[in-house]
């Protein structure tokens, strides 16, 4: 190692890597700003029987380019449809997400209790444009 070098302290590295997480959320936040999104979610329990969600958008940009950002991957505590639900409302209202397309889940049967729940939240949303639940094929074909 170089001699002359100084090796950051713990604390500068958390500070810096915390700075860069609250700069690039800022920028997706403003890149997702007034977007019609389409959310994926799924869950699972680790060999370890901790539960996790991941959430992502999938959006178009004026360019027709394609995009997909994980906005949320975390513990939750069980795989009912409505806990899933409320982890969902929570990060759309943390991100300031008010316009969904599209939300496509798995074949999990806790699934239909999710959407109803989100179809429920969002009803009086004044941005809400259209609810379709859409359930991943390759679940299907798995399932058969």
């Amino acid at each position: 190692m170089q001699p002359r070098f100084d090796i950051p302290s713990c604390f500068t590295i958390m500070r810096d890597c915390l700075k860069l997480y609250v700069e690039e959320k800022d920028r997706l936040r403003t890149a997702l700003r007034g977007r019609r999104l389409c959310l994926t979610t799924d869950t699972w329990t680790s060999i370890q029987n901790i539960n996790y969600m991941c959430l992502t958008a999938h959006w178009i940009d004026n360019e027709w380019n394609l995009h997909k950002k994980i906005l949320n991957f975390c513990q939750v505590s069980n795989h009912m449809g409505e806990t899933i639900g409320q982890v969902i409302e929570n990060c759309m209202l943390e991100w300031g997400i008010d316009k969904v397309l599209t939300v496509t889940v798995d074949n999990a049967s806790s699934n239909n209790v999710t959407i109803s729940f989100l179809k429920n939240v969002m009803k009086d949303w004044p941005t809400n444009i259209y609810w379709q639940m859409s359930i991943c094929m390759l679940d299907v074909v798995h399932t058969l």
